[in-house]
C-alpha cells in the first residue's frame, strides 16, 4: 500500500502545479527495454531479453528554472529466459519523475530525471515447466510473478522542440517473482528463490 501511496502523491503533486503558472505538455512515449534478471541460484539459469513499452505521458515544467515533473501510463511487455523457458510479463507502468532541464540552444535541451515507478501485472502470473537438464528429472519449476512491483528510475536525455530522446536505468526495489523447484517424488521443495529485475530503457517521445 505504501508503494501505491508514493506514486499517488507524486501524481497529485504534478496536477497541483498546473494551476501555478506551469507549462504542461501532453504526449506519447515508446521505447525498448533490456531486462537484467537477478536470480542467485545454481539450479535456475537466466538470460537477458528485450521488450518494449508505449503509452501517454504528461510533462509539467515548474516556474522554478529548469525544474519539472513527468508522469506516464505505459503498456510494457518484456521477456526473461529461465532454464531455456521463456517467461512473458505484461504490465502497466506508472513512472513519476522529477526533472531538471537546461537549454543548449534555441530549440534544444538536456534533462536529468529520477523518481519512483510502480508496475501492475496484467498478464499471466504463473509459469510451470518440467526440469530436463538436471538430476532432478521429476522436478516441476514454478515462476510466480508478483501483482505489483516497486522500482526507481534514474536517467536523462535530450529534447529537440517537441521531440525527446532518452535513456533510463530502472532499479528493482521489490522482488519481481518467486521461483520454486518442487521434487514430486520426494514431495518436497529443493529450491526456492526470489527474483528481482533491473532494466535499461531507451525511449523516444513526442509532445503535442
Amino acid at each position: 500500500m505504501k508503494k501505491v501511496k508514493i506514486v499517488l502523491v507524486m501524481a497529485i503533486a504534478v496536477f497541483a502545479v498546473t494551476t501555478a503558472q506551469a507549462q504542461v505538455s501532453f504526449g506519447v512515449k515508446g521505447g525498448l527495454n533490456i531486462t537484467e534478471m537477478s536470480l542467485d541460484s545454481k539450479v535456475f539459469d537466466t538470460s537477458n531479453r528485450m521488450g518494449f513499452f508505449a503509452g501517454p505521458v504528461l510533462k509539467v515544467g515548474l516556474p522554478l528554472a529548469g525544474l519539472g515533473f513527468d508522469i506516464a501510463g505505459l503498456y510494457d511487455q518484456r521477456e526473461a529466459k529461465i532454464n531455456d523457458e521463456t517467461v512473458t510479463q505484461k504490465s502497466i507502468l506508472v513512472p513519476a519523475n522529477l526533472r531538471f532541464s537546461f537549454g543548449v540552444g534555441n530549440n534544444a535541451g538536456i534533462y536529468l530525471a529520477a523518481g519512483p515507478q510502480i508496475s501492475f501485472n496484467i498478464g499471466d502470473d504463473e509459469y510451470t515447466w518440467k526440469d530436463t537438464k538436471t538430476s532432478f528429472e521429476n522436478a516441476e519449476n514454478t515462476f510466480q510473478l508478483k501483482k505489483s512491483v516497486f522500482s526507481v528510475n534514474v536517467g536523462g536525455g535530450v529534447n529537440f522542440g517537441k521531440f525527446e530522446v532518452g535513456a533510463t536505468y530502472n532499479i528493482g526495489i521489490s522482488k519481481t517473482a518467486d521461483v520454486e523447484s518442487f521434487d514430486k517424488v520426494a514431495d518436497a521443495v529443493y529450491e526456492n528463490r526470489k527474483a528481482t529485475s533491473n532494466t535499461w530503457q531507451i525511449h523516444a517521445a513526442y509532445f503535442f
